[in-house]
């Protein structure tokens, strides 16, 4: 049975958790730098079930969750919602831990946990190109199948149908295949946007796509 995309449900949080995990460095996995190996999920995952102007689809292969794209509508709506529901009780969580020489804390703990401290909004520059953003990511067993494409081109149909016409995302700078897979499809840099951003418009996908 052929693997399938479909909305992500909040059924899926612990798959999408692991799937972040085992790709946050840099496309690989991150498995051996965190004592906490829930952070990269709690940051750049499960967000996008639980707040507003959200949106997720999952590649399910026979019942196993493989990868996904998340994303938001409205970047600064995001922003607000994660403000006043989601960091709260993380900060409230992991934020002691940075001051306890019991908590055996690593690097990349250390760096996560200080993100959910001061999460990074969305430049002025990013929100001229786009209100919305995405996030992807695919187990290597299904990568170079054809289903990252897959993934985006349901993303952008998903925007579309809700009358957004541009979309950025960001990426470690050191991935650099996935930047090639990026621009392969057609995203590109946008004017005052820092490394690692890259973005594209419905428009440009569907001239690129023909």
């Amino acid at each position: 049975m052929a693997p399938i995309i479909r909305p992500a449900t909040k059924a899926d949080q612990s798959a999408l958790s692991n799937i972040c995990l085992l790709t946050a460095n840099a496309g690989t996995s991150s498995e051996h730098l965190h004592s906490l190996p829930a952070l990269p999920g709690l940051i750049y995952a499960l967000p996008y079930l639980n707040l507003e102007s959200t949106w997720g689809f999952v590649l399910d292969d026979d019942g196993q969750v493989v990868g996904y794209t998340l994303g938001a509508f409205d970047t600064r709506k995001f922003e607000e919602s994660a403000e006043a529901d989601w960091w709260p009780p993380l900060k409230a969580h992991y934020g002691p831990l940075l001051h306890d020489s019991d908590a055996a804390l690593t690097a990349a703990d250390r760096t996560y946990i200080n993100t959910i401290m001061n999460f990074p909004r969305a430049s002025d520059a990013m929100m001229a190109f786009a209100p919305a953003h995405l996030h992807i990511d695919i187990l290597p067993s299904h990568q170079r199948q054809g289903w990252g494409r897959k993934l985006i081109a349901r993303a952008i149909e998903n925007l579309k149908e809700n009358a957004v016409k541009s979309v950025w995302l960001g990426m470690d700078t050191r991935n650099t295949e996935a930047a090639a897979f990026y621009g392969r499809l057609g995203f590109k840099r946008f004017e005052g946007a820092e490394d690692g951003i890259m973005g594209i418009t419905v428009q440009e996908w569907e001239n690129h796509a023909i």
